[in-house]
Formats: C-alpha cells, sequence, structure tokens
C-alpha cells in the first residue's frame, strides 16, 4: 500500500513536471545594451516603417503593405502591429496563418553609463520550446532583436546614407557668397566657380581642385556660398567679392556620401540633422557639399557623386 502511494506521488510529480515543462507560459526576457541615447532606439519600434527595416521576414526585401492607422506591417502571411505604446514600450502582435504571439520591446536609460540604452524583449514561451526549438515567431523575433545592434549603428539603413566622423585636412579656401533669384541658380554657380577658380589662377593660388557650395532660400532668392581649395593665401583688397577663408585642421566634421540627382541632394542634409539630433551631437558652422563629379555647372536632374560635411562640436 505504501509503495502504491510513493508511486502515485512520483507520477503525479511526474506528470505536473511534464506538464509545467511542455505546457505552462513562462515569461522571458533578452537585454542588449545599445551605445545610442534612449530615444534613438525606442524611435526604431514605434512606426511600421522603421520596424520594416530591421524585424524579420519584413527586412528581406519583398513586398510590404503598411497600414498607417492601425500601425501594422504586412508580407505574405506574417503581420506585425504595433499596440500599447509608451514612450519607452511597445506592445508588439507578431502573427502568421497559424499563429500569434507577443512581446513587448521596452528600453531603460543606463543610469551608470552616459548615453548607454538598455534593451529588452519580453515574451512568453514554455521551457521544453526554449531549450529543443521555438516557433518560427519567437525565432524571428529573437533573431531581430538581436540583429537589432547591428541595425542601429548602421547609419545607411537608418538614415539612408553613411554617416561617419572624420576630421578637417583641406583647410585653406577661396570663397564668394553671392544671392540671385532662384530661377537665376544653375548660371550664377557657374559664374561663382569660373571666377574663383580665375582668381586662384591669375594670383598663383595653387587651385587644388576641390569644389565645396552651400545655399541658402529666401523667399523668391537664393543665397549660394561657394569655395575651392587652394595652398597659397594672399591680401586681397577690399573691393574684391572674393575672400579668403580656414578651416581649423582636424577640426570635427560629420561626413554623408551622396550620389543622385542634385536637385534631390537636400535629402542628405535632413539626415545629417536628423542624425545630429539623435545623437545629441552640436554643431559649430553651416554644412556644406564638396563635389567628387567633374564640374560645378549642374542641372536639378543630373547625377552627381559628392560628399556632404556637417561641422560639428
Amino acid at each position: 500500500m505504501k509503495r502504491k502511494v510513493i508511486t502515485g506521488i512520483v507520477v503525479l510529480l511526474s506528470t505536473f513536471f511534464l506538464f509545467y515543462i511542455l505546457f505552462f507560459q513562462h515569461e522571458f526576457t533578452k537585454t542588449i545594451h545599445l551605445p545610442l541615447p534612449i530615444l534613438t532606439v525606442t524611435e526604431q519600434f514605434k512606426n511600421p516603417e522603421n520596424l520594416q527595416k530591421w524585424f524579420a521576414p519584413f527586412d528581406i526585401g519583398g513586398p510590404v503593405s503598411f497600414d498607417s492607422s492601425s500601425k501594422k506591417i504586412n508580407s505574405g502571411e506574417y503581420k506585425l502591429q504595433i499596440k500599447d505604446q509608451s514612450l519607452y514600450s511597445s506592445l508588439l502582435i507578431y502573427s502568421n496563418s497559424k499563429k500569434e504571439k507577443q512581446f513587448i520591446i521596452s528600453a531603460l536609460p543606463d543610469t551608470t553609463k552616459n548615453s548607454i540604452t538598455s534593451l529588452s524583449i519580453i515574451y512568453k514561451s514554455s521551457y521544453f520550446k526554449k531549450w529543443f526549438g521555438q516557433d518560427d515567431l519567437i525565432k524571428n523575433a529573437l533573431t531581430s532583436f538581436t540583429d537589432f545592434h547591428e541595425y542601429i549603428e548602421d547609419s545607411k539603413r537608418v538614415y539612408g546614407y553613411e554617416i561617419k566622423p572624420v576630421k578637417v585636412v583641406d583647410t585653406l579656401f577661396l570663397f564668394e557668397r553671392r544671392t540671385v533669384q532662384q530661377a537665376d541658380k544653375r548660371q550664377a554657380m557657374k559664374s561663382i566657380f569660373e571666377n574663383l577658380i580665375a582668381y586662384a589662377a591669375k594670383n598663383s593660388m595653387g587651385y587644388t581642385g576641390n569644389r565645396i557650395f552651400y545655399s541658402q532660400k529666401t523667399g523668391d532668392n537664393i543665397t549660394l556660398f561657394a569655395s575651392i581649395g587652394i595652398t597659397r593665401e594672399i591680401a586681397i583688397p577690399e573691393n574684391i567679392s572674393v575672400e579668403v577663408k580656414r578651416m581649423p585642421f582636424e577640426k570635427k566634421l560629420l561626413e554623408a556620401t551622396y550620389q543622385g540627382t542634385f536637385g534631390e541632394s537636400g535629402k542628405v542634409f535632413t539626415a545629417l540633422e536628423k542624425f545630429i539630433t539623435d545623437h545629441y551631437l552640436a554643431t559649430m558652422g553651416i554644412p556644406y557639399q564638396k563635389f567628387i563629379s567633374d564640374g560645378y555647372d549642374f542641372a536639378d536632374d543630373q547625377v552627381v557623386q559628392m560628399k556632404v560635411y556637417y561641422p560639428i562640436l
């Protein structure tokens, strides 16, 4: 009788243990640490357009549709919806044709380290599935979460352009500024560069071939800022429209690479400004573009290559 009781208890405990391992849902958390401010991190899981860049399988380049009103993204049988959003967390409802899973993504600033964010994904599963193989929804979510670290540090994926810090190498420039009507921008740009190059040649100032440019619109007018690299400085009379400018050697710059139509190049300036805001950087001057393509007389629909720079502290 005693043996039967013991056997029964063992069977009962074994059954409970198997049920606990096989079917009981436990909460699991996975955390990564990112060297970025918390708002920069959390922005990436607050709208479907950002999630599509890094969450599998929406990131593989297949057809994807968005529903902005419900914050939902669809690709084939997979759907992902953002719900119960707060400043530092979001609930993601992830589903396919067979099942649905919920994932909480939560961020906290690391108070012991400046500009470090602790990002966690919280989900429910059984120990058996965790040990012996998760379903595709959990597997996709965890793989995406692990790869998020690589994604968030890839400026081209996040901002659309490769952005990196560099230091000033060329320091001496011949500069001219001119305000014209916007309709005359192209001709005025050509005229300024021709004037700078001719002045440098006449005065043996050592034109290096570097051409940098920036413009600011005000109503119907546009102010053009153009410079060419030179190797020799001279005293320039006050009545001459050109002047010599210097940039401090090894001053910090953000550099972005652009290739596209000249008329669309403003997008890279916007990306740089977003990068600066997201990383809490401080600027110390106006941005400018350095032409890699030959020439300086570009139509808005002409494809050009350039480097775009933003001085920072």
